[in-house]
């Protein structure tokens, strides 16, 4: 039963039976094939460990940047900079030195200060 139930697992993420690709796919990527149906459609079918996925071509655009929603808020103390950022799991809070800023912690400190003038 056990070497059933392996070699059944191997067969399926390979995708050596039944992988279900019309004729005519083509692939395009790495476990990635595209197909256009008789009415002209444009599918894009993605083999994954959990089977063979379709979607839409057109629903398969790049990945838009993520934006930061919840920003951090920095405060200055001087020679250090106090950073706080609200998470789902509570407050992350860390302190660094003005010298030891990167460029978007830079950026999020120079708001505060040009208020300040």
């Amino acid at each position: 039963m056990k070497k059933f139930i392996a070699v059944s697992l191997l067969v399926g993420v390979m995708g050596i039976a039944g992988d279900g690709l019309p004729e005519g796919a083509k692939l395009t990527a790495p476990h990635t094939y595209s197909y256009t149906d008789a009415q002209g459609k444009k599918w894009v079918y993605r083999q994954t460990p959990f089977g063979l996925s379709k979607y839409s071509a057109d629903d398969a655009g790049p990945a838009a940047e993520p934006k930061d929603k919840n920003p951090a808020v920095a405060t200055d103390l001087g020679d250090t900079v106090r950073f706080e950022r609200k998470t789902p799991f509570g407050s992350n809070v860390w302190t660094k030195k003005k010298t030891e800023l990167t460029s978007e912690e830079k950026a999020l400190v120079a708001p505060e200060s040009s208020e300040k003038k």
